[in-house]
């Protein structure tokens, strides 16, 4: 639930900006005693309501982003090794992120963590089942059981209520934050959100 005591964070699991900010996120929340609302969606959607393209479909932004990703981890301190199957279609991971909310919303930003890493630095397929049990089980939690859920009609129809929300909230590219009604886009912007939350509104 949004509250002024939180901070929802809208992302995409094959976004590499949100990647890096989902290693921030939560010491920003943290200093501005702030909770974080973990909101996975998929960008594809997102997109095609918004009209808007992700950087690697223009030849020449996608050379430059392809560069900056990687620049951009590095600066954080972050491994990055450029997935084979780039990009991908996010909805396993996410479906199972929306289970844990479900079920165990205090893991959530850990799993959320655990499968980007899987994805951007271990290579793996998260768009696959067994993957993300395995990422599951890794942090603790019953991957089996999560994946059961994450396949139910209910987090299926969640998944698509999940989308609406992120695109109703003015998202059109990832990562995209929400703090008092104030909207952040980028990776680029956390220092900016940081300040908001930690000194107040600017």
């Amino acid at each position: 639930m949004t509250t002024k005591q939180t901070i929802d964070f809208y992302f995409d699991l094959t976004s590499p900006y949100s990647y890096v900010a989902a290693e921030q996120i939560e010491e920003i929340a943290a200093a501005g005693n702030r909770s974080v609302n973990y909101k996975p969606t998929l960008l594809g959607f997102v997109f095609k309501s918004t009209g808007n393209t992700a950087p690697m479909m223009n030849p020449a932004k996608g050379k430059y982003s392809a560069k900056d990703f990687a620049r951009t981890a590095r600066f954080h301190g972050l491994k990055i090794n450029w997935p084979k199957k780039f990009p991908i279609n996010a909805t396993t991971g996410s479906r199972a992120i929306l289970q844990v909310l479900n079920t165990q919303p205090e893991k959530a930003g850990a799993l959320t963590r655990a499968l980007y890493k899987a994805y951007f630095v271990d290579g793996q397929d998260i768009t696959e089942d067994s993957t993300v049990q395995a990422v599951a089980d890794s942090i603790g939690l019953d991957g089996a059981a999560l994946i059961a859920g994450a396949q139910t009609d209910a987090v299926k129809e969640q998944m698509k209520n999940a989308v609406q929300e992120s695109i109703d909230a003015g998202m059109f590219g990832a990562p995209y934050f929400v703090v008092d009604g104030e909207a952040f886009w980028g990776q680029d912007r956390m220092e900016q959100l940081r300040r908001w939350v930690v000194q107040g509104p600017f």
